[in-house]
């Protein structure tokens, strides 16, 4: 809050002379600190959907000269698992004006992902990514691991290839092929003289959603791709085949060779082109794009033919002269404009507010998916990178189960989805309102801070998105009112604020303070007081 009463003094200067005081001193009933309006938010888990401890995340690249967290530093260590991206006030963006940039996920011990973040005027939701041990194989990932005895000089002394069936349990397996006499350099092409070379080949399957989260980027989706001729794009890719190819010589990567090796990668048969509704063929063409994981970009390598036959199998051959992520497929260049959903629904006019998971659906493969926060006054959302034909769009309630479905708008235009309710019709309506008022006040202040709430039953693991909390408000069917005990879990920017054990009636209003009936925790009431004050003090 002070940060941002600067920020706005700052403003005031403009225009005014003489000494400023904070701008929100005599408004005593306001809290509010949306001064950043447009954001987008990641969850970063394991691969059991855990929080990892000691994340660290960085901007990496593209247009982050005005992204700050919502206290309006650059600071973006998680709370809990969500980090969030603000943007400065002063940007004005639009589905035809996005800011579009990349960031780095990192943790000790594990993979670290260079992912595409985007911020319009519409909601991003949440999207999760999920960070990876090395070790760590998911389900329609397969891998070899094999060890090469090298000559004096750091050479293969015979041919090699190293093979492993296909990840989509299609038939065909994956080869590398290592000519006699190959040599293998280091990132900045030093030569490693070693004894042993270890090779480890991936097969990944482009069609399984939690195989794609070991891809750079942990998606289909990229903000930039490097296009054949040098231009870049923002886009999604349909995979025919993937392969991680990694290799180590006395703990040292290797990324060159010598000389080309050789890659052969199996294709299904039942391969459908989304961009031109063809099935696949002898002949048909693919583009093989590299990622070398340094920097999180795919690259255009070539075009090429597919060889083999219905009959005996379709494959893909080619030559590589470096490491590590291949992709045998197709590329389709997103709209210039972002793509923007509008929901309507009777339930919206009570304020209602409700969690959907929306995916984004190309040529079968499930390409963006993310959590939504939905209610009359957040109705609009946005997705990143779609291709401009053939998407299909996706809505799915709190249960998992779909409540609609639509064709993406062609680029440019919005695609509205009337929306059925994705409440709980066997529960009561509950009504959540939480007041705030600061230990140096009478009347509670009546404007707070938006926020995101999780809630589990009491006993359970896994807490889940109950929705956005706006001015202290929320309305929902997703909790029972017939005294089923909950433990909720309150996210606001650095805070998080865990209660446990608590029902709900249909009307659940409460005001957090130090006056007769005011709440300030059971377990932490102390350390509430301390945070109530320092809040109220900044205004």
């Amino acid at each position: 809050m002070k940060k941002i009463a600067t920020y706005i003094c700052a403003l005031i200067l403009l225009s005014v002379t003489g000494a400023c005081e904070n701008p929100l001193k005599d408004f005593d009933l306001i809290i509010s600190t949306e001064v950043i309006k447009h954001s987008a938010t990641l969850r970063i888990v394991d691969q059991n959907g855990n929080t990892i401890n000691g994340v660290s995340v960085t901007l990496e690249s593209g247009d982050t000269q005005d992204i700050y967290n919502m206290n309006g530093f650059r600071d973006f260590k998680p709370t809990e698992n969500l980090v969030i991206f603000g943007l400065d006030p002063k940007r004005t963006v639009s589905a035809s004006n996005p800011v579009r940039f990349m960031v780095s996920i990192a943790a000790s011990g594990y993979t670290t992902q260079i992912v595409p973040v985007s911020i319009t005027d519409a909601s991003a939701g949440i999207e999760t990514i999920i960070l990876r041990k090395p070790t760590q194989v998911p389900g329609g990932v397969e891998q070899v691991t094999q060890n090469i005895a090298l000559g004096a000089n750091g050479a293969t002394t015979e041919a090699i290839t190293v093979s492993l069936p296909s990840a989509d349990g299609e038939g065909g397996r994956v080869a590398l092929s290592i000519p006699a006499g190959t040599q293998f350099r280091d990132a900045a092409g030093n030569i490693i003289v070693g004894t042993n070379l270890q090779v480890v080949v991936g097969s990944i399957n482009g069609r399984d959603q939690n195989a794609q989260s070991v891809l750079p980027g942990g998606s289909l989706r990229s903000n930039n791709v490097i296009l054949a001729g040098g231009a870049s794009a923002a886009g999604t890719f349909s995979p025919a085949a993937i392969t991680e190819i990694n290799m180590v010589i006395n703990g040292v990567a290797i990324r060159q060779f010598s000389q080309p090796l050789t890659v052969s990668l199996p294709v299904s048969d039942d391969y459908i082109s989304p961009i031109t509704g063809q099935t696949i063929a002898t002949g048909s063409n693919f583009d093989i794009f590299s990622n070398s994981s340094d920097d999180g970009l795919w690259r255009f390598e070539q075009s090429i033919a597919v060889g083999g036959s219905a009959a005996s199998g379709y494959e893909v051959s080619f030559p590589i002269t470096h490491l590590t992520f291949f992709l045998a497929g197709e590329f389709a260049e997103a709209c210039s404009d972002e793509s923007i959903i509008n929901f309507s629904g009777e339930w919206m006019s009570n304020s209602s507010t409700y969690p959907v998971t929306v995916e984004a659906v190309w040529g079968g493969n499930v390409i963006a998916s993310a959590q939504y926060s939905v209610s009359s006054n957040n109705a609009s959302i946005s997705i990143a990178n779609l291709p401009a034909n053939n998407v299909s769009i996706v809505v799915k309630n709190a249960a998992g189960a779909v409540i609609a479905e639509s064709t993406l708008a062609t680029c440019g235009q919005i695609t509205q989805i009337v929306l059925p309710s994705p409440g709980d019709p066997t529960n009561a309506v509950a009504t959540l309102q939480l007041y705030v008022r600061c230990p140096d006040k009478v009347d509670p202040i009546t404007l707070l801070p938006t926020f995101q709430l999780f809630y589990r039953v009491t006993g359970t693991r896994e807490f889940k998105f109950l929705g956005t909390v706006t001015n202290g408000f929320l309305r929902t069917t997703l909790l029972r009112t017939d005294g089923t005990k909950y433990d909720f879990k309150a996210i606001w920017n650095n805070r998080v604020k865990v209660v446990g054990g608590k029902t709900i009636s249909v009307d659940n209003t409460d005001t957090v303070g130090i006056q007769p009936g005011d709440i300030m925790g059971e377990k932490a009431g102390a350390t509430n007081l301390a945070i109530l004050t320092e809040e109220c003090g900044n205004l």
